[in-house]
């Protein structure tokens, strides 16, 4: 039973480890003696919603065994190709040096130590970095929430750096094990393996798992909110709807959208709580809990991230603004009217299934249906464009030109390709599975209304969100960094509605045998199809057979190699990093000394100014030696290659391109001459 059981479990225990360390984190007591007995704790207290089998089949077993040795045999597996994303180019880069950073301090605010005095020289000298770091009174705030870097933190305590770059493949796993329990209320304990094998072999859930990208736990939290809830309805306990409401109020810890998660979980299980055969008052209780407790953690995610990154909150704070405003007054008119049940007030709902009977409920699953269908056929007659009056709007207009140029595609830089946003999801796994995902959508629709309401949970985890941002992405449009939007429940959703669909028109053949070789055909292209995506065959290319770079290739392999190394040219000294913003919380984090950005030339009575804020001579590190006036000429200290994949619009990358940075170190004199510290054969990376 308890094998069984166990990948359920599991998730479980992920969910605790994030409840607590979210809420640690949010408060600047983040350590391993508040977050872990806390997470234990609450793993302890929640560990009877998961229900012992009363009766176990075979199947059970079987199905558990398979489940949790591939989520072993993939986390390992990719563990081999973790990423090093040191380097802040994008997310990935400052939310793992936030974990490396939490690993010894109970907060994620990064005390300047001097460095805004340094910066005081001159204006081209900054005491921070635009966007990824933000000076917030003395000390520095990284970009976004911090549930993410606080989980894989936890990889830090256990196994030092390279836990915390491998972490986040223990929460992808942990999503493979999601879609396995979700998909087995709905699909029985082998059917399940599908979709779990179709979201584990994307090129998405590798790519974004391998790298500290907070999709994975997104996932992890999304659907096993859909999970619990649905078992809370159908059992009517107050237990799996507390937790349920819990994980998903939690998405608002880890990404600022989370509202758009929570609010389609949370209308779903009011809504199933109205549609279900639970005494009335029974329901009402039920509905008020689930809308209180996700609620109240929803928004302290919310005041966290406006403490913890206010320069980020600021500059999305019109998208905060208007998903707080949105959610709560949803969340008090969901309230309300669950109030009115206590009179009748669900007979919106029940008279509303009633009326519509079966051919009404058919009709609402093909208009579902039909509007996903509308939404994949957009490239067949629209163009999508984006405006040029707003700054950000033209820079991202610049990056997509460049990409066109790059890739020898038509010039339109006004183009966002919204319009393919569907066929973005069938790029991970392919067109067939996405097909029946937009019938089990249908389907799962019919079932709501014809007696089965938890099927809403299905509903509101991933068609909120997925019609979101099918309709505008919001996001440079370059792969794997634009799919970001769809792997949290768009790709694991239309995973699992495929594969209802695909066991449910297996059902309708007339003899057994029919039925169980559709079915096997079924499980098999569930593993072929997404296994497709890896390789990509074009004999008229100079390169016939390419690989998907994100399976194939460590993303930024080098980097840990080259920062700590650049932090051994001259230890224990301030840093001023001359040229570049993309190292600066790179050197903050892991050299963990003051550090001063500086983007021009300096003088050298500048530089003497600026090192007189020290105690100790500051280090000058460089790319650009003809910035700065030499005692001697100097010589690189650490010379490094650094792999990172293509920026590819409209196709999974299947190339890559190596960075190669030469550097150069010297100690400020008093004079503001520099003396080159000399290279040693120790610091130099391959």
């Amino acid at each position: 039973m308890a094998l069984v059981t166990a990948p359920e479990r599991i998730v479980l225990v992920l969910v605790a480890l994030s409840l607590s360390a979210g809420g640690w984190v949010s408060v600047g007591l983040f350590s391993p003696w508040t977050v872990l007995p806390t997470a234990a704790v609450i793993a302890a207290l929640a560990w009877r919603i998961v229900p012992r089998p009363t009766r176990v089949a075979a199947a059970d077993r079987a199905g558990a065994i398979v489940a949790l040795a591939g989520a072993g045999v993939w986390a390992v597996v990719n563990a081999v190709l973790a990423a090093e994303y040191l380097i802040v180019v994008r997310d990935p880069g400052f939310l793992t040096l936030t974990g490396l950073w939490l690993v010894d301090h109970p907060h994620a605010d990064i005390p300047s130590l001097g460095a805004i005095e340094a910066a005081e020289v001159d204006p081209t000298v900054l005491a921070d970095a635009s966007q990824a770091w933000n000076l917030r009174g003395d000390a520095i705030q990284p970009q976004g929430a911090r549930l993410l870097s606080a989980v894989i933190a936890v990889g830090g305590w256990i196994a030092g750096d390279r836990g915390v770059l491998v972490f986040n493949l223990l929460i992808g796993a942990v999503g493979i094990l999601v879609v396995y329990a979700l998909a087995r209320r709905m699909l029985g304990p082998l059917a399940s393996l599908a979709p779990a094998a179709a979201v584990a072999l994307s090129v998405a859930h590798i790519g974004l798992s391998r790298s500290a990208y907070t999709e994975p736990l997104t996932l992890v939290l999304a659907l096993s909110a859909a999970l619990w809830l649905w078992r809370g309805v159908e059992e009517g306990r107050a237990g799996p709807l507390v937790l349920g409401a819990a994980a998903g109020g939690a998405t608002s810890f880890i990404r600022i959208d989370g509202a758009a998660f929570a609010i389609g979980l949370l209308g779903a299980a009011v809504l199933a709580l109205a549609l279900s055969d639970l005494p009335r008052a029974r329901r009402a209780g039920l509905g008020l809990l689930v809308i209180g407790v996700q609620a109240a953690i929803l928004l302290a995610g919310y005041a966290a991230l406006w403490r913890w990154s206010e320069g980020y909150a600021e500059r999305l704070g019109d998208q905060a603004r208007t998903l707080t405003l949105g959610y709560a007054v949803a969340a008090a008119v969901l309230a309300v009217w669950v109030l009115t049940w206590l009179a009748g007030g669900e007979r919106l709902a029940t008279g509303v299934r009633t009326m519509l009977g079966r051919r009404g409920a058919v009709a609402a699953g093909v208009a579902v249906s039909g509007l996903l269908a509308v939404l994949a056929s957009r490239p067949l007659w629209w163009v999508s464009h984006r405006s040029t009056d707003d700054p950000v709007d033209q820079f991202t207009s610049s990056v997509v030109e460049s990409f066109q140029r790059a890739q020898g595609l038509e010039v339109d830089p006004t183009r966002t390709y919204a319009e393919h946003t569907v066929a973005w999801v069938s790029y991970y796994l392919t067109w067939p599975i996405v097909i029946l995902g937009i019938l089990g959508l249908g389907l799962a629709t019919v079932w709501m209304l014809r007696g089965r309401p938890a099927w809403a949970l299905l509903l509101g985890a991933v068609l909120p969100t997925s019609l979101l941002y099918f309709w505008n992405p919001e996001v440079v449009p370059d792969q794997l960094w634009a799919f970001r939007r769809f792997e949290a429940v768009t790709l694991p959703g239309f995973a699992i509605a495929a594969a209802v669909a695909a066991w449910w028109l297996a059902g309708r053949l007339a003899t057994a045998e029919a039925r169980l070789r559709a079915r096997r055909i079924a499980a098999g292209a569930f593993v072929v199809l997404p296994l497709t995506t890896w390789l990509s065959v074009d004999l008229g290319d100079d390169l016939p057979v390419s690989g998907a770079t994100p399976v194939f290739v460590r993303e930024m392999s080098g980097a840990y190699d080259q920062i700590t190394s650049l932090c051994e040219v001259a230890p224990d000294r301030p840093i001023v990093l001359a040229g570049t913003s993309s190292h600066f919380g790179s050197l903050r984090v892991m050299c963990d000394e003051p550090t001063v950005l500086a983007l021009a030339e300096l003088e050298p009575d500048e530089l003497a100014t600026l090192a007189q804020s020290w105690d100790t001579a500051p280090v000058v590190l460089t790319r650009n030696p003809e910035w700065f006036d030499w005692s001697t000429d100097p010589e690189a200290v650490v010379e490094s290659r650094v792999r990172q994949a293509s920026y590819t619009l409209q196709a999974i990358p299947r190339t890559y391109f190596d960075r190669d940075y030469t550097w150069y170190a010297g100690i400020v004199g008093s004079d503001g001459v520099l003396d080159p510290v000399a290279p040693a054969a120790d610091v130099t990376s391959p």
